[in-house]
């Protein structure tokens, strides 16, 4: 028999806050080609904003960002519609929201940008993806990342949104979560407040294989657990 196409990922994690529990939930699919591309699709919701999120996302063999679609609903109605595409000097956006109306954006850049968050947490944890595990010490910065809202939830938008962001890996833990049990790579993500205008606390990210998946997020910020609750892997 000839080798399949595809590779599956499918998991679900649940959005938990310390004091009010569950306050929302994604469930995201992974296929992975025989070329090393993947494209992510999620479906996010978040019940105090009555936010549901819906992303396709597509990254090269190198993790690179290829084209995204993201749709986003806020307070049970539409907030806005955005098809992305990424090269090494040019990211462009189709978008329609109910803030701006219809418009095109193009930014250019000096180099292929390094990492796009459409704001799934499954998204985050590919963002760890780029990080060069041949400097493992290193506190390691990365320029021309794109993002759809510089919001917490990504309430806003969608839109271009040029940010910057700092990945520091520290090391290997076996953790354990409602999903199973897992041996996982520690990362954490911060900015730099005076080029991304804010003072965030960093985010713990815990992934799983080759392929990032997501296990475990910590945001002492939004005071929220993110944890993977299933996974299936065919």
């Amino acid at each position: 028999m000839a080798d399949k196409p595809f590779k599956y990922i499918s998991g679900k994690v649940l959005y938990c806050h310390d004091v009010r529990g569950e306050v929302g939930r994604e469930n995201f699919t992974i296929s992975k080609d025989n070329h090393g591309f993947r494209t992510l699709r999620a479906r996010c919701e978040i019940d105090e904003d009555q936010l549901l999120r819906d992303v396709i996302y597509t990254v090269d063999k190198n993790w690179l960002p290829i084209d995204a679609f993201v749709r986003l609903s806020v307070g049970g109605s539409f907030q806005g519609t955005a098809w992305y595409n990424f090269s090494d000097q040019l990211v462009e956006c189709e978008a329609i929201t109910k803030d701006a109306g219809r418009f095109s954006q193009q930014q250019r850049v000096d180099s292929w940008p390094m990492a796009f968050g459409a704001h799934p947490v499954a998204n985050d944890a590919w963002g760890c993806a780029v990080f060069d595990m041949n400097n493992k010490e290193k506190r390691q910065h990365f320029k021309n990342c794109v993002t759809t809202s510089k919001t917490p939830h990504g309430s806003t938008g969608p839109n271009i949104t040029m940010t910057e962001k700092f990945l520091s890996f520290h090391g290997n833990e076996e953790l354990s979560v409602p999903a199973g049990t897992f041996k996982t790579n520690y990362f954490q993500l911060s900015w730099d407040s005076d080029v991304v205008g804010y003072n965030w606390p960093p985010i713990h990210i815990w992934t799983y294989s080759d392929d990032f998946i997501i296990v475990k997020i910590r945001w002492d910020h939004l005071k929220s657990d993110y944890l993977l609750d299933s996974l299936e892997i065919t």
